[in-house]
């Protein structure tokens, strides 16, 4: 697919008159599908290419209803059937259809089924059909006598406590453990088995005894869950603490008590994200948490605030250093003076943030374009100047960023849908 007629396609302001011409294309139908300008006439073209993509669009977008759609192929009767208005007889159509992977794809695709449909497709012969029904919906079925079929009804979220509690668990038990609709008495007396143990301790329902016994564990991969699940107690916390590649995620654990957060501050990387006990903590407790003599603690709370900070409140945090101007910038009410002068000499993370900045003014977004990845995110933007815009056409990187963007000249927008490259519009 060119790139340019890509960005094109999902420019705001590409003119009626190109618009016109490009719905006709059923390679753009699915980017022309996200558009807010489509008139009726434009989306009965966009629906005649028979794309799915572009049908799930439209119906989403409710540019168009079920009974609007030519259903000109499987996908497209598929997408029809997602619709809380499809007509049932669609999914009856396509219930009987003879290809089995048709009919599998059916329950994962519908908002609802007919029980006449569900009847049929749990009585199908293909075990794919029966256990992605399973799946997706909740059947009359409490066994098969297909493993296939059984397992996704272990599986399954829709599938009635009482049949998930009658599954066998010894044959089962990685299933039960790892669908969070078996029932908590069910889901402890899977202990037994050490391969349900990883899903185990993502579980908030369980017992604080079994949480201690899973802290017992060596596997490294329910170690690293236990220590992220909220439910846990804080004296497991405490003790997965002690094991240094445990300490991030004790750290973002939204449960983790204040005192082993300071504690852990110093040892734990915390990542990009923000920390989430600190996310919510009250005024006060982010008070006292601003007021730590632990420097990781003090910008704990200062990234969070730069999220949160007006104007004059962030220009008082970017004294705090550099390491906070990605999130600063990122800060909507952040003014285009203090955008300016973070991406003077700033990070890839900070050049990046700035050039998605609505208020980034066109003399701050040619900063940006020493980055590679900020120079894509520039490419689109609308206060880049006019001529920058042109150039970041002659990259196949760059390219469809920058025929999306709305300050493209309606004349290069023209050559471009007329199949024109860039090599073709500087020569000429």
């Amino acid at each position: 697919m060119n790139a340019e007629l890509e960005g094109l396609a999902t420019n705001p302001a590409l003119p009626a008159f190109l618009l016109d011409r490009l719905v006709h294309d059923p390679s753009l139908a699915s980017e022309l599908a996200g558009r807010t300008d489509l008139t009726p006439a434009r989306v009965r073209t966009l629906l005649s290419h028979g794309d799915s993509s572009a049908t799930h669009g439209l119906l989403r977008a409710g540019l168009a209803a079920p009974a609007d759609v030519p259903l000109l192929n499987e996908s497209v009767a598929l997408v029809v059937t997602s619709h809380p208005d499809a007509d049932p007889g669609v999914a009856r159509v396509l219930a009987h259809h003879p290809d089995a992977t048709v009919r599998a794809e059916l329950p994962e695709w519908a908002f609802a089924l007919p029980p006449d449909v569900i009847d049929l497709l749990a009585a199908d012969p293909s075990p794919d059909v029966v256990s992605e029904l399973v799946l997706f919906h909740t059947t009359p079925l409490r066994d098969h006598s297909s493993p296939e079929v059984r397992s996704a009804l272990a599986r399954s979220q829709h599938t009635p406590a009482d049949v998930l509690a009658s599954l066998s668990a010894e044959s089962l038990a990685r299933e039960l453990a790892s669908n969070p609709a078996t029932p908590a008495a069910v889901a402890a007396d899977l202990m037994r088995w050490p391969a349900c143990r990883y899903y185990l301790a993502e579980r908030t329902d369980l017992p604080a005894a079994l949480y201690e016994q899973l802290a017992l564990e060596l596997e490294p991969g329910v170690l690293s869950n236990l220590a992220s699940n909220p439910a846990v107690p804080v004296h497991v916390l405490r003790s997965l603490a002690v094991t240094t590649p445990l300490r991030r995620a004790v750290l973002h654990n939204p449960a983790i008590p204040l005192d082993l957060l300071v504690e852990l501050a110093p040892v734990a990387r915390t990542g990009a994200k923000l920390v989430p006990r600190v996310e919510s903590a009250s005024a006060a407790e982010l008070s006292a948490l601003g007021s730590s003599p632990v420097e990781q603690v003090r910008k704990m709370v200062a990234s969070v605030a730069a999220t949160r900070a007006d104007a004059a409140g962030l220009e008082e945090l970017a004294r705090l250093g550099s390491w906070l101007h990605p999130r600063i910038a990122s800060n909507p009410l952040c003014t285009p003076e203090l955008l300016h002068r973070m991406a003077s000499g700033g990070s890839a993370k900070t050049l990046r943030a700035v050039a998605q900045h609505p208020a980034a003014s066109g003399e701050t977004l040619l900063l940006c374009l020493e980055d590679a990845r900020a120079r894509y995110l520039a490419a689109a933007h609308p206060n880049l100047p006019v001529d920058s815009i042109v150039e970041l056409l002659a990259s196949e990187f760059t390219a469809g960023a920058a025929a999306s963007n709305p300050s493209l000249p309606v004349p290069v927008m023209e050559h471009l849908a007329d199949g024109g490259g860039y090599a073709i519009l500087v020569c000429g």
